[in-house]
């Protein structure tokens, strides 16, 4: 995904104006993270501008629509996430894999709670924002075809498609979101009832996969 606060690459650029310019986008932008990541679901102007150590005008200069500084620091917040796969030996066990792709996913998702709060706080007011959630959850799910790839490619394409809607339903940002905020488990519980949900999903969603049913 573009990062919207970072459209130019500054390490070739010697006038002072740009470099300054694109150092304080950084800083609002990270500024509008920092804020996010303590729970303020929707950082004010003047919040951004404090932390940022710079004034309401100068952010207003270089953001002069909210829904504009948002989105950048959504954008931003995904492709540091999300800009790194994590190699995937998919000759590895599936028991093994499940449990890697658990173990990276609770770590990201928890990171994720305030982020995604944030989003449906403010994707009224800045709509790329939920475009971006739409792309987020179609990359979450991209990225299990890569882990379950032998798995799947076993299936009929019908039963693929079904299996892949059940992965994603397991392995999805809102199954963790339903665990830990309308559930309201700890960490930990959650983490060990989500392994345990999804190993059983995955089994079913792919019991017609020779790999599968070998593992099984």
């Amino acid at each position: 995904m573009r990062i919207v606060g970072f459209p130019l690459d500054v390490s070739n650029i010697h006038d002072e104006r740009i470099i300054n310019g694109q150092s304080i986008r950084r800083s609002l932008i990270q500024a509008t993270l920092d804020l996010v990541q303590t729970g303020d679901a929707e950082p004010s102007a003047g919040a951004v501008a404090v932390i940022a150590g710079l004034s309401s005008r100068t952010l207003a200069q270089h953001f002069p629509n909210l829904s504009d500084l948002y989105t950048a620091a959504f954008e931003l917040a995904v492709s540091r996430a999300f800009g790194a796969d994590r190699p995937v030996d998919p000759a590895a066990p599936l028991a093994n894999r499940i449990t890697w792709l658990v173990t990276d996913r609770v770590r990201l998702f928890e990171e994720w709670l305030p982020l995604w709060s944030f989003a449906d706080r403010v994707r009224g007011m800045a709509p790329a924002i939920g475009v971006g959630v739409a792309r987020l959850r179609e990359l979450l799910r991209q990225r299990l075809t890569v882990w379950f790839a032998a798995e799947l490619e076993a299936l009929d394409p019908e039963a693929r498609l079904a299996g892949l809607d059940s992965l994603d339903r397991a392995f999805g940002l809102d199954s963790w979101m339903n665990l830990r905020e309308r559930q309201r488990l700890s960490p930990m519980r959650a983490s060990k009832t989500w392994r345990f949900t999804a190993e059983t999903i995955v089994q079913q969603a792919l019991a017609g996969s020779p790999r599968a049913s070998t593992a099984a």
